[in-house]
């Protein structure tokens, strides 16, 4: 009997330290919200990553995508911040996030959130119609400063990225060139083909097909390095003499503050796994995003680095007080 109590005792010792050697795991569902309405970027996103995890079984937790739209952001990070730091409530987290709670003074702000990882950059691209009259950038830019406010560059709010880079260009044109906000890059895009601006500010992946078919050419790339692909041909904007006007901006993933150290790891491991599956690869090549896995401490750093250079950008442009 002394002997079964002791094997008893051995065994349930060892099964201890293999589940303390395993790590932190989700016991329940996991929350991953994202602020948006559905079928937005962010919401296709989020939706991938999670069939990516479920199909190359990264993960046994039963991951709920949450959307909470409100607040160009705020409303779904601010419920972030409410739940427990315990890595069962996540949140989709972009650089357009970051530059919204700046300017509309959002109570919760990158600094009040635990990076866990970035999977990916993205950034945008100027394109004309065509048959346009402006081959390159420099003739565009030479007509706009021939006739100021004559040359009409759409884009979706000087409030974004777009925006922010609008007013980059801008600056060297002596604010001869015209910004026109739309609602949406579909509308751009409208616009654009149907003769109604002179250029537009895209997402690569909204005008791809159009460039792609020969209906749409891109003069330039907000990039730090040249696109693949379609766009292997169009110099950045640091190759045509306007180094500040670039944007990369992040998809990123965190959890509330303070959020417990080995569930942080243990996503930030997810998060790793996911950037190599053929799921994912696809996702970041149909939508011509930058490839760049960072895990919790780049992803810190990089974010706390794009936070300043946004504040300067917005403050330069007059958007930020």
């Amino acid at each position: 009997m002394k002997k079964l109590t002791k094997s008893i005792v051995t065994a349930i010792a060892l099964a201890g330290m293999a589940t303390a050697a395993q790590g932190w795991e989700p016991k329940r569902a996991v929350q991953l919200i994202v602020p948006f309405s559905p079928g937005g970027g962010s919401d296709i996103n989020a939706r991938l990553l999670v069939d990516a995890i479920r199909k190359n079984e990264l993960s046994d937790a039963n991951i709920i995508v949450k959307n909470m739209n409100g607040g160009t952001g705020a409303v779904g990070v601010t419920y972030l911040s409410t739940q427990p730091a315990d890595g069962l409530t996540l949140v989709t987290y972009v650089s357009g996030q970051m530059m919204a709670a700046m300017t509309n003074n959002h109570e919760v702000t990158v600094e009040n959130l635990t990076p866990i990882g970035t999977l990916a950059l993205d950034t945008l691209v100027l394109a004309v119609k065509s048959d346009s009259e402006y081959k390159t950038f420099a003739e565009l830019l030479d007509a706009a400063k021939s006739s100021p406010n004559t040359v009409t560059i759409g884009g979706t709010g000087r409030g974004g990225e777009d925006g922010l880079v609008f007013e980059a260009l801008n600056a060297d044109s002596g604010s001869a060139l015209q910004y026109v906000p739309f609602e949406g890059g579909g509308q751009v895009l409208a616009a654009l083909l149907g003769g109604h601006i002179s250029a537009g500010i895209f997402n690569p992946s909204e005008v791809a097909a159009q460039a792609e078919s020969g209906d749409a050419r891109a003069l330039g790339a907000f990039s730090s390095k040249r696109l693949g692909g379609i766009y292997a041909d169009t110099p950045t904007f640091a190759e045509l003499g306007f180094p500040e006007a670039k944007i990369e901006t992040f998809r990123g993933y965190a959890g509330p503050a303070d959020m417990d150290p080995e569930a942080v790891a243990y996503w930030e491991g997810v998060l790793e796994k996911v950037a190599e599956t053929p799921e994912w690869k696809d996702y970041v090549a149909k939508n011509i995003l930058i490839p760049s896995f960072m895990n919790s401490a780049d992803s810190a750093a990089f974010w706390k680095e794009e936070n300043v250079r946004y504040k300067k950008l917005l403050t330069a442009s007059g958007l930020l007080q």
